[in-house]
């Protein structure tokens, strides 16, 4: 090969090199453009449900949705402004209502909604309303009462009559306490241009209804409404079934009106937590569902922790709720043995327990019928121990039930406590 020709051989070898390096930059370029895109959250969604302009306020009603949980809470904001004027208030997700006042009169203002999701304020939603006088009332706000377990809400009111067009003024208020039943309304005089009203025990999940209404010599006169949803409340909840020295059962209640709520139990032992146990529930139990924590220690003392996680149905993100918080101690410990025997139509059962602090007096059993959709029980015993004084022990006889599908619980418990029991065997037969 000449030398002109290796020549340029090797420079188209390094045009090739320097496209092939080129062509590489681009497409890391365009990988690392098109994750990031992935990466940026769905935007959330806020709505000005209802303005009202007065001469020298205006009043708002907006709902904030955030399914990605993007939202920086601490960031959200209703902004009143013009050129000469900046007014904000912080706002929940959810349903709000508020007011902004001492405000100029036949003046445009833009109302807007702001959040932070991380890439700086972006409005959410925005529209221009211009302050002018207005006859009649208005329902400036309405917020629940922040108590535990409270149902009241407080409304402030406004009411602008110069010329005392009105007799009288009455704000009315009507809920139902379940889906598609009638309202039931009651009243309260408004006696007073600006006056704050306590509604009392509003105890419902559903939107309920307020108006004012004005009263004149020709009739009544509808002067303003609004529409409020109660903040959700999740309605899950657990409760201890039984302990015993090695193990602890729980029931959980979940809220039937929320899907996917998933439950995990923190355990605490000497103020640090040990351990977090992931719960997993049968489906379809509307009794409640048993699940039991056990690899514990003998009296040894616990704090249990439990925390549902869930999706708002009303502001769409992902919440966390404490639904149970208790100190347990186990049992002391104790040993026991048994035995059965299986006959035509009947199984015989022996207990020998060594229980040095008389945990348990009582042997017991239970039958259910499994075949349906729900276990049904169909029979129980309990039989109490015979204490030769270093040991207790029983032998009773369990009659098989006759149904297609079966299932068979042998145990024991305290006389006394029915928090305290152990569940010795489990028969099923299908």
């Amino acid at each position: 090969m000449s030398k002109s020709r290796r020549k340029k051989n090797e420079e188209s070898k390094r045009r090739f090199e320097a496209i092939k390096d080129l062509m590489s930059t681009f497409a890391m370029s365009t990988i690392v453009v098109v994750a990031a895109v992935i990466l940026i959250p769905a935007s959330p969604k806020a709505e000005v449900i209802k303005t009202v302009a007065l001469s020298e306020e205006i009043v708002y009603q907006v709902n904030v949705t955030d399914q990605d949980n993007a939202l920086d809470l601490s960031t959200l904001f209703v902004v009143l402004e013009n050129q000469l004027e900046y007014y904000e208030q912080s706002i929940s997700v959810g349903e709000n209502s508020g007011y902004f006042d001492n405000l100029e009169n036949d003046t445009e203002y833009r109302l807007s909604v702001y959040g932070n999701k991380g890439f700086g304020q972006e409005r959410l939603d925005t529209l221009l309303i211009t302050t002018i006088e207005k006859i009649g009332g208005t329902i400036f706000s309405v917020t629940p009462d922040t108590t535990d377990h409270s149902a009241n809400y407080y409304v402030d009111v406004s009411i602008y009559d110069p010329d005392s067009k009105y007799d009288s003024i009455n704000l009315y208020y009507g809920f139902s306490w379940e889906h598609d039943v009638e309202f039931q309304y009651l009243s309260i005089p408004v006696t007073s241009s600006q006056m704050s009203i306590e509604l009392l025990n509003i105890y419902t999940s559903e939107a309920f209804h307020i108006y004012l209404e004005g009263t004149t010599s020709e009739g009544t006169e509808l002067l303003d409404e609004i529409w409020v949803t109660p903040p959700f409340e999740l309605y899950a909840s657990l409760y201890m079934n039984y302990k015993n020295s090695e193990a602890i059962s729980f029931f959980v209640y979940s809220d039937m009106e929320v899907s996917n709520i998933s439950y995990e139990m923190n355990i605490y032992k000497n103020e640090s937590l040990i351990r977090t146990d992931q719960i997993i529930l049968k489906q379809n139990e509307f009794e409640g569902s048993e699940f039991i924590i056990d690899e514990l220690s003998p009296n040894t003392t616990y704090v249990f922790e439990c925390i549902a996680t869930y999706t708002n149905p009303q502001t769409l993100r992902q919440e966390q709720k404490t639904i149970y918080q208790e100190e347990i101690t186990t049992l002391d410990a104790y040993s026991y043995s048994y035995t059965m025997e299986t006959f035509n139509d009947y199984l015989e059962v022996t207990i020998i327990l060594n229980d040095p602090n008389n945990n348990f007096e009582i042997a017991y059993f239970e039958s259910y019928d499994t075949s349906g959709d729900q276990n049904m029980y169909i029979t129980g015993e309990t039989y109490m121990f015979n204490d030769n004084g270093e040991n207790k022990s029983v032998t009773f006889t369990i009659f098989l039930p006759t149904t297609s599908a079966y299932e068979i619980t042998i145990g024991m418990r305290n006389q006394f406590d029915h928090l305290v029991k152990q569940i010795i065997d489990v028969i099923i037969f299908e």
